[in-house]
């Protein structure tokens, strides 16, 4: 994004305070004219007290009502600065509190795959540090602008009424002065871009770093890490550095250049005062005006720094303002009419671009009361098939209905109130563990919150805690263990009393017991409420207790379907030799695994494999039999 383009949309925020803005900016021009007057007076004064000393006689009323003027000015210059200080403050907070708003709207309107693509610290970065730049800017400099080009222009008058031939002099050093600065200014912008950028890319490894401490330490990871952090943290040190040297160096050569001016102007001026050509205080208020004159142009020049820091965190925040949103739901979302539950897949397509497709025509129903297991290999897409569901990603192709309804003409409010979702990676925010429960209803009493923790074998360790229900967990929750955080997760799910329930490898955290009875609780909470349970696990003792129907995933498309009893009871395990497998039909095998010991096979049809191989022995298969034999046996 270009310069203009992000001033120009950093001027959009401050169009809805025009007036204020403009009082701010008229207190700033008073404030300043009444302060480029000043020097004017102190001249008179000065000739004043030359001339009572040259006729021997003291001028008091000339003086004292020249004094008073002063003590005025200096007084009516500062009421107006406080004015303008006072406004521009109350501008700056409600422009910042707008542009948060806007990223935090902004952060709940974006795609997954941004959160994928950028780091925690690096967006936490743009919220905090960007967003604080931009307000010194604004803060600062916005006024200052306006106050030193008033300066620039109410000292010129001043100077052309006193000596119009000095004035050349000035007038011609500063163009000179910013020339000999130009080419630091513009090294300094670029110096304090990259700065913002490893600025991001320090806190983003920083957060990851102490996210992951213990597995860095498990892995003795610590030189590595220390390596990489001193490696960011000498590029940022070296690009700040560089920024300040650069942005720092344009004020002493500007005020250099300008400082021969003033040498030049007073010499003169005094040469002129000698020779009658000018009077003593006017030489005095020219050689003032004249350093004054230059002050404007030195600080707008020693104000690229921050403006230029201030264009690199707009184009960061304004670059996360423009990343792709979700889709819009429709202007009139269908609500459907039935509550039973009922989700169907139908050729669903995913891929994260257009070229490469991760689900490939998936076709899955789950009926009201159903437990459906989806299983698979890590990368094979159950996650991704819960995502679609929920619409944290879009389809690219085919549909998926709840009860009827195609979710993408249903509010995604609508939609996910349906569900109660459990994933691997708890989430809790820091709050007393009752409010955690009660996330998704803040109003939720106090007996249904215990509950649903009950329900999720949670009530018997909360009731052992300091403070029971009412503990606050910490940021993270790391004042209680991974699987105590698992149970109050699931707690939760049950709580908002979802027509489905979706346990993403929920259970993984628990120890077999537990496990085992929470999913005592989940058979009990389907048959009670008819509620259907899609569940996706590695553990497929698991699935056996729970699912009645499964299907099994592999490279984006279903490759095994089937109601579990029947599945169990039509597959069959072959184990034989070598020579013995070749004599089988391959169409009656899904798949071979060859051993040190001989060979292993996947029947399709125990039962017809019976009648065409009676002389070989057809064994019982689990769930993760035919998982394996899917997934890793050589086709046939």
């Amino acid at each position: 994004m270009s310069r203009r383009a992000i001033f120009q949309r950093l001027l959009g925020y401050l169009k809805e305070h025009r007036l204020s803005l403009f009082l701010c900016m008229l207190s700033a021009v008073i404030s300043t004219a009444f302060l480029v007057l000043a020097p004017f007076l102190v001249g008179r004064v000065t000739t004043a007290l030359f001339a009572s000393i040259a006729d021997g006689v003291f001028y008091w009323d000339t003086i004292l009502c020249l004094l008073a003027a002063l003590v005025a000015l200096y007084l009516i210059s500062q009421l107006f600065t406080f004015l303008q200080g006072f406004g521009m403050a109350r501008i700056t907070a409600h422009v910042m509190q707008k542009l948060r708003s806007d990223i935090d709207g902004k952060m709940h309107r974006l795609k997954l795959d941004y959160y994928d693509t950028h780091t925690h610290g690096d967006i936490l970065s743009v919220i905090t540090n960007d967003v604080d730049t931009i307000n010194n800017a604004i803060s600062q400099n916005l006024t200052s602008v306006v106050t030193q080009i008033t300066t620039a222009v109410g000292v010129l008058v001043m100077m052309l009424a006193i000596s119009p031939a000095l004035t050349v002099i000035p007038v011609v050093m500063v163009p000179l002065s910013l020339l000999s600065a130009a080419g630091m200014m513009k090294a300094s912008e670029t110096y304090y871009g990259q700065q913002q950028d490893l600025l991001g890319a320090l806190n983003g490894y920083v957060e990851e770093m102490y996210n992951g401490q213990q597995v860095v330490q498990a892995f003795n990871h610590q030189k590595q890490a220390k390596a990489e952090f001193r490696a960011l943290n000498e590029a940022l040190r070296d690009s700040a550095r560089k920024a300040e040297v650069t942005a720092g160096s344009v004020s002493p050569i500007t005020t250099l250049v300008n400082d021969m001016g003033y040498v030049v102007c007073a010499a003169i001026g005094c040469l002129w005062a000698i020779a009658g050509k000018l009077a003593v205080g006017s030489v005095q208020a020219m050689l003032e005006y004249t350093w004054r004159f230059a002050e404007p142009f030195s600080s707008l020049a020693g104000m690229v720094g921050s403006f230029g820091a201030a264009m690199a965190a707009g184009g960061r925040i304004f670059a996360l303002l423009d990343a792709e949103e979700e889709v819009p739901d429709p202007q009139s979302p269908a609500v459907p009419r039935e509550h039973s539950g009922r989700v169907v897949f139908h050729q669903v397509q995913f891929g994260y671009t257009p070229d490469r497709l991760l689900m490939k025509g998936v076709d899955l129903a789950v009926e009201p009361g159903q437990k459906v297991a989806i299983v698979g290999p890590t990368g094979a897409g159950k996650t991704t098939l819960i995502n679609l569901l929920m619409r944290f990603y879009e389809l690219s192709g085919g549909s998926i209905q709840v009860d009827g309804v195609d979710i993408r003409q249903m509010s995604r409010a609508e939609l996910r109130d349906r569900f109660g979702m459990v994933l691997q990676d708890t989430w809790l925010f820091e709050g007393a563990i009752a409010d955690n429960i009660a996330y998704g209803e803040p109003d939720m009493d106090r007996e249904k919150v215990i509950a649903s923790a009950r329900s999720a074998c949670a009530h018997s360790f909360i009731k052992t805690l300091p403070g029971g229900y009412d503990m606050v967990l910490s940021k993270g929750a790391e004042n209680i263990s991974q699987g105590e955080r698992q149970l109050i997760t699931i707690a939760r799910a049950i709580a908002s009393d979802p027509e489905i329930l979706i346990l993403d490898e929920a259970t993984s955290g628990l120890d077999p017991v537990v496990r085992d009875e929470i999913l005592d609780e989940f058979l009990a909470f389907i048959q009670d409420e008819e509620h259907a349970i899609l569940l996706s696990s590695h553990i497929t003792s698991d699935l056996e207790k729970v699912a009645d129907y499964v299907t099994y995933l592999h490279r984006g498309r279903v490759a095994v379907s089937g109601a579990k009893d029947e599945l169990l009871d039509t597959y069959g395990k072959l184990v034989c030799g070598r020579s013995e497998l070749e004599r089988v039909d391959p169409a009656l095998l899904v798949g071979v695994r060859s051993g040190q010991f001989g060979c292993e096979a996947l029947v399709k049809n125990r039962r017809a494999f019976a009648r065409f191989h009676p002389e070989l022995a057809v064994e019982p298969v689990s769930l993760e039999d035919i998982m394996v034999f899917t997934v890793k046996g050589d086709a046939r």
